[in-house]
């Protein structure tokens, strides 16, 4: 029997590969909750963030966004972005459906910057994960490159 990746009950029609993403996904999960003891955040939530990233970068024209010859994961460079994450889920600035416990789970100094930096690199080869990010470098880096 294979598990519905939705939460319902497991079924017999599951396709194999969805198997192993499940397998896969639990093996990932149990990693960050012992090294995290609980998981504060989650791959989805972290995915959320970075599609509700790609949204702003959506909304300023193409021509605007920074130089393709730029492009960088998230993952790069993310301890300054952690804090704006992290300060935008306190003020409710974000739309993220979970800021508010985000915002509990995350203080706004920099041991909370460092928690989320840790977190997300332990997260940040989950497929959800990497999906959003690189939707994000195709949003984000549309620009010719600067002269």
């Amino acid at each position: 029997q294979a598990l519905d990746l939705v939460g319902g009950p497991p079924t017999a029609q599951a396709h194999p590969r969805c198997s192993r993403f499940a397998a896969r996904r639990a093996v990932l999960d149990a990693r960050h909750r012992a090294h995290v003891g609980e998981m504060p955040i989650t791959p989805e939530q972290f995915a959320m963030t970075l599609e509700n990233m790609t949204r702003a970068w959506e909304s300023i024209p193409p021509e605007n966004r920074l130089p393709k010859d730029e492009e960088k994961s998230f993952f790069d460079d993310c301890k300054q972005t952690c804090l704006e994450i992290i300060e935008r889920w306190h003020s409710g600035e974000s739309s993220h459906a979970d800021r508010e416990d985000l915002a509990r789970e995350y203080t706004k100094d920099d041991d909370g910057v460092a928690k989320l930096f840790r977190d997300i690199q332990l997260i940040r080869d989950d497929p959800f994960v990497q999906a959003a990010d690189l939707k994000l470098r195709l949003i984000k880096y549309t620009a010719e490159p600067r002269d």
